[in-house]
């Protein structure tokens, strides 16, 4: 499964959303745009699971689900990067209690979010983008 590793919330130097990371102050509609892309790495590796982890420090701050399609772009380096296609199942605004601050959503969504909010997943990689195997972590069940 694919983590996304972000940073503290911060204006996207790229100008093409309004941040860039993670803060639990923000709005969810600005936290989705700020989460969704545009990143490196291998889309369909990425969409493969349907769930997107979003981790600060370590730990799950946020769970984007509903991954399936992708938007993809050239920068003037050469790279590749994505933006996709997600729901904002759920984030948390503050480490000490892992509460869903998202309150609608698929039951599913809302499910998945429940169990990954909160929980730390190692991951190693060299860029915002790591993977994990599910099977490996302890993912707490309720």
């Amino acid at each position: 499964m694919a983590v996304l590793r972000v940073g503290v919330a911060a204006p996207d130097p790229e100008a093409k959303r309004r941040f860039i990371g993670f803060h639990a102050d923000m709005p969810p509609e600005d936290l989705l745009e700020a989460l969704r892309g545009w990143w490196v790495g291998a889309p369909k590796r990425i969409a493969q699971s349907g769930v997107l982890p979003v981790t600060l420090g370590g730990f799950v701050v946020a769970v984007l689900t509903g991954l399936g399609g992708w938007d993809s772009r050239s920068t003037g380096n050469g790279l590749v990067r994505h933006r996709f296609d997600a729901r904002l199942a759920g984030y948390i605004g503050d480490l000490d209690t892992a509460v869903n601050m998202v309150t609608t959503g698929t039951a599913d969504d809302l499910r998945i979010a429940g169990l990954l909010l909160g929980t730390r997943l190692e991951s190693t990689s060299g860029g915002p983008v790591a993977y994990v195997s599910a099977a490996a972590q302890e993912v707490p069940t309720q």
